[in-house]
């Protein structure tokens, strides 16, 4: 049977996606900060008829995300997205029991998907990387607003809008390098929960690459994260980033699959 969770539903689905920690971020961080009741956010559950809880399936805004066991019913959670009114435009592929939710959408087409590797460091493993003289590395503030859009403004794959800036430096962390006051790096959090934060937005100027500037903002942001014993994680594409992120001492526990999608005319 598959219903949307409620709150004496939550210990079980934590204990469900805790299986794998890393791959259910975002959802673990959804219900630890929006909670069951949200515009943005909402969560099913799938239970076996002895009432276990065997799947969760969650949608932030546009975006989703499907966890469970092998013996989900993954047609009636594909159900629910194929026919949800607020069209979808991004699915997390890390079902868990399956090796992919894809087959079981059949209102969508596939636009794109991107596979990259996931990471995480541990405190054991953290090599921490200073940065180069005359470049200052700090949190940033609310007073870094501007320059921090401005930044993203131009960032390719790494562009965010206003509202994508002040989320995570409000509610989550950010980490700048400055040289000559001006700001040139910075990465951030894109998700955080108890003991995890989901690394992003890691992004140099152009013309300020070279000098280990990502690097240093990353190497800052995960000593700080470490600190509030949150296990930073990430994922990447671009080897020269992969390189940066293993220097660090992150390790790979699995692959990252991001899908775009499209709803299609088919009822």
């Amino acid at each position: 049977m598959i219903r949307l969770l409620t709150d004496a539903d939550l210990p079980g689905a934590v204990t469900l996606l805790r299986r794998e920690p890393a791959f259910n971020l975002y959802t673990l961080g959804n219900l630890e900060t929006l909670g069951l009741e949200s515009e943005i956010s909402q969560v099913w559950g799938d239970f076996a008829e002895d009432g276990v809880l065997r799947a969760v399936l969650n949608r932030y805004m546009t975006g989703w995300v499907v966890y469970g066991m092998p013996e989900a019913d993954w047609a009636g959670m594909g159900h629910i997205l194929d026919h949800h009114p607020l069209q979808a435009d991004r699915l997390q592929d890390n079902p868990g029991g399956v090796t992919s939710f894809l087959p079981y959408l059949h209102r969508y087409r596939l636009l794109e998907v991107k596979v990259e590797t996931l990471m995480e460091l541990t405190q054991a493993d953290f090599q921490p990387q200073p940065a180069v003289s005359g470049v200052v590395v700090r949190r940033a503030t609310n007073v870094d607003l501007d320059a921090l859009v401005a930044l993203y403004a131009d960032a390719g794959d790494m562009s965010r809008s206003v509202t994508g800036v002040k989320r995570p430096l409000q509610s989550g962390r950010i980490w700048i390098a400055e040289v000559d006051r001006v700001l040139v790096s910075a990465a951030l959090t894109n998700a955080e929960t108890a003991d995890q934060a989901m690394i992003g937005g890691v992004f140099t100027k152009p013309d300020a690459r070279g000098q280990g500037l990502s690097q240093a903002v990353v190497s800052a942001l995960c000593a700080d994260l470490l600190t509030a014993h949150r296990k930073p994680v990430l994922y990447w594409a671009n080897p020269i980033a992969g390189a940066v992120y293993d220097k660090l001492g992150f390790r790979a526990i699995g692959e990252w699959r991001a899908v775009r999608l499209q709803r299609t005319n088919v009822e």
